[in-house]
């Protein structure tokens, strides 16, 4: 970890145990962003970690921003931080002025995509998208349109059709669309593509749920040791200690696969390996019921903390790119290698990409 990543994350720290609480996990379950934790996060420079220094923001790597947002992930954080510190990179990438606020992305998934067009001078706006992390509530959706070059809109909620909705965390997840609608912003670059940003997202998505993993694993291995029954703490009986070791290694495995994709991500690279990374990361969220299981009936209570780690790791797992998309990716690469070379081409991914 970086100098600049410790910093970060200590400061990080102390603003998400403040305010992470139960008035801003409610808040975002009623559609909404609770305003003091946001400002927190803003005043603290979280939200422009990406962003170059001569544009305003830190000028952090994608790796110091994705060593935050596992914390961030850890706190079950109900804000767009991931979406805003990609969103604001992206806007100084094609030259449009920084906006304060929350932000969100909206890229196109499961067939659906945007178009921009500009005519005269106004640029508008044509598609739908369902499930955008907090459409309806970011201060501004920033649209990608498909293709070799970035090409980038950016619109406000209110001007923009919609339907609010939530997943499975209660987080928003609203369903946008637009026809010919006159926006804010529009430029394009060849510096950066769709697929570029979707790849900065994916990998920031997949340190959240790092995060959240690691958090589920640390609360199971104090319940155990904590708990007793038959006179001896749950952490002494072989099949808890099995189950928990199982667990252990999917934390571990993931980790190390995400900070693999993140070094490769911040050289302008790593489809593949991000494409590892978030299949590797949704088998080891079907293991997190490991966690449930250890805690009994307890672990599945609203009371308890448990569920703010599993639910958005159920609801994460599919969010910027499915986890059948991220192994057909893979396939489709590896596919039709010779058995000799299989080894060698997986060997060489982490280096050059294949």
């Amino acid at each position: 970890m970086s100098e600049t990543s410790k910093m970060f994350v200590e400061a990080a720290s102390r603003v998400l145990q403040d305010w992470c609480t139960k008035p801003a996990y409610e808040a975002a379950e009623a559609g909404g962003i609770h305003a003091d934790l946001w400002q927190k996060l803003e005043e603290g420079g979280f939200t422009t970690l990406l962003v170059p220094e001569n544009q305003g923001g830190v000028g952090a790597s994608l790796a110091d921003a994705v060593e935050l947002l596992r914390l961030a992930g850890r706190h079950g954080a109900p804000v767009p931080l991931a979406e805003t510190m990609v969103a604001s990179w992206v806007l100084s990438q094609v030259g449009v002025p920084a906006v304060r606020g929350p932000l969100t992305l909206a890229l196109g998934a499961d067939g659906s995509s945007w178009k921009l067009s500009n005519s005269s001078g106004k640029a508008k706006l044509t598609g739908s998208q369902v499930d955008v992390p907090w459409g309806l509530s970011a201060t501004v959706v920033v649209v990608a349109q498909q293709g070799e070059e970035a090409v980038v809109g950016v619109v406000e909620p209110g001007r923009i059709s919609g339907t609010g909705r939530s997943n499975i965390a209660g987080e928003p997840r609203d369903n946008l669309a637009a026809r010919a609608l006159g926006i804010t912003a529009m430029a394009a670059t060849r510096s950066i593509s769709r697929d570029q940003v979707l790849r900065h997202i994916a990998i920031a998505r997949a340190g959240m749920m790092v995060g959240a993993l690691g958090h589920a694993l640390e609360m199971s291995v104090r319940y155990v040791r904590d708990r007793k029954q038959f006179g001896r703490p749950l952490g002494k009986f072989q099949a808890v200690q099995q189950q928990l070791a199982v667990l252990a290694g999917e934390v571990a495995a993931s980790s190390a696969i995400t900070d693999a994709a993140v070094a490769r991500v911040d050289q302008w690279d790593g489809d593949l390996l991000v494409a590892a990374a978030r299949a590797r990361l949704a088998d080891a969220v079907d293991k997190v019921s490991i966690a449930h299981q250890v805690h009994g009936a307890i672990g599945f209570t609203r009371e308890y903390a448990l569920h703010l780690n599993t639910r958005r790791l159920w609801a994460w797992r599919d969010e910027y790119g499915s986890a059948l998309h991220w192994r057909e990716m893979l396939g489709r690469h590896f596919i039709g290698t010779p058995a000799d070379d299989l080894w060698p081409r997986l060997a060489a991914v982490g280096r050059e990409e294949g």
